[in-house]
């Protein structure tokens, strides 16, 4: 009873989308099934306490779920005790400071704009009706960074070609503008042409197949596969990395974050943080590439570790950010440890940050103690900047 007045406020008040709403309702029913089967219990929410949930939890990894899985059912357990909280059924949610599994966090696949090109300006399509479609499809969710659902629901009145301004209809909802350029305005125009002549005007949706209905999502999936797959070195091949792909572009060539943020209609920068691993990871490979650079290759192996807490990814993404760049100060870093520290949690000053770089000949540490983690790893990064420049100098000298 409880699940169902769930879903409907996450319906109706919430206004999330029917997948989002099925997967919770997915979630809570393995819970559910959970309590009735292994524990040989009745499902009554008043009666669960942290130990049932930490049970169910050692469960799911028994099974072999992936962490990421097992931290998503997780927070569907958890916005569905703040929703009885509220609700007055219980008293407190006895969960709501409980953490999963640590997540690991591998960058997101992308292709290479020299790649890309190949691909777009290829002749792999054709001039007809679903050649002319196909080829804007990829060029457009590469070009705009948009979703598959939101490519999908475009519609011709979404579509401002004096502006040249997008209108698309992302998660809850949200719409958001985005703009495109002169080369997409005319793959639009053209596809437009050869769409109405083919199939006639009247539906209302951009994209539609050749009998006038609208596009679905699997068809999208088969044409970037496709398209992709003349990529060998892609280990995957999916709308989503041609999102991921316009991200990693972006930032590579200069775009600001909390741009790149908006854009992809993400909700908080944590999001759009990974793609700030991508872009340095690219420059570093790029760099390396360089005949003088060969001779001294080093990648740097950067390793976090947070006691007491559990970092977020826009704290990690900072910190990786912030020791990469140490790099410029001296090519012989092998490797870096940080270990973020939560000391006195009942004072201000208690995010502790220590820094440990192994170099060529030796090994360099800074520790520092401040109101914030992003404050504790600037005063060390500053410090092992001028520590690594000292080296150097001795270095020069030897």
């Amino acid at each position: 009873m409880w699940i169902d007045l769930f879903l409907d406020y996450l319906n109706f008040e919430r206004n999330y989308s029917a997948l989002t709403i099925e997967a919770y309702k997915k979630d809570l029913a393995q819970f559910e099934d959970y309590v009735r089967n292994e524990l040989n219990e009745e499902f009554d929410p008043v009666v669960i306490d942290s130990d049932k949930v930490r049970g169910w939890i050692a469960y799911l990894m028994s099974v072999n779920l992936s962490s990421t899985t097992v931290n998503r059912k997780l927070s569907s357990l958890k916005s569905f005790f703040k929703f009885l909280v509220r609700q007055q059924v219980v008293l407190t949610n006895p969960i709501r400071l409980m953490t999963g599994p640590k997540n690991k966090k591998p960058l997101p696949y992308f292709i290479r704009e020299n790649e890309v090109a190949q691909i777009l300006d290829g002749d792999q399509f054709g001039d007809d009706f679903e050649g002319v479609r196909d080829r804007l499809i990829l060029e457009l969710l590469y070009d705009t960074g948009i979703r598959r659902s939101e490519l999908v629901g475009i519609k011709d009145v979404d579509i401002d070609f004096d502006k040249s301004l997008l209108r698309v209809n992302g998660k809850r909802n949200k719409q958001r503008l985005i703009p495109f350029a002169d080369n997409l305005r005319d793959l639009m125009s053209q596809y437009l042409q050869c769409r109405d002549k083919e199939v006639g005007v009247g539906s209302g949706w951009f994209f539609v197949r050749k009998h006038g209905e609208p596009i679905y999502p699997g068809i999208v999936y088969s044409v970037v596969k496709k398209s992709l797959s003349t990529v060998p070195s892609l280990a995957k091949r999916s709308p989503h990395v041609l999102r991921h792909s316009f991200a990693t572009s972006m930032l590579n060539n200069g775009a600001e974050l909390n741009a790149v943020k908006e854009l992809l209609g993400h909700s908080s920068l944590a999001s759009t943080s990974i793609y700030t691993h991508t872009s340095f990871e690219e420059l570093k490979k790029v760099y390396h590439a360089h005949p003088r650079a060969l001779k001294k290759e080093v990648i740097m192996d950067i390793r976090i570790q947070s006691i007491r807490f559990d970092a977020s990814e826009a704290l990690e993404a900072f910190v990786q950010k912030k020791v990469s760049k140490l790099e410029q100060y001296y090519d012989g870093i092998l490797s870096a440890e940080i270990i973020l520290k939560v000391v006195k949690p009942e004072v201000a000053m208690n995010k502790e940050a220590s820094i440990s770089l192994k170099i060529r000949n030796g090994e360099l540490f800074a520790e520092k103690i401040a109101d914030t983690f992003e404050e504790a790893v600037d005063g060390c990064a500053e410090a092992l900047s001028k520590q690594l420049l000292k080296h150097k100098e001795k270095s020069k000298t030897k």
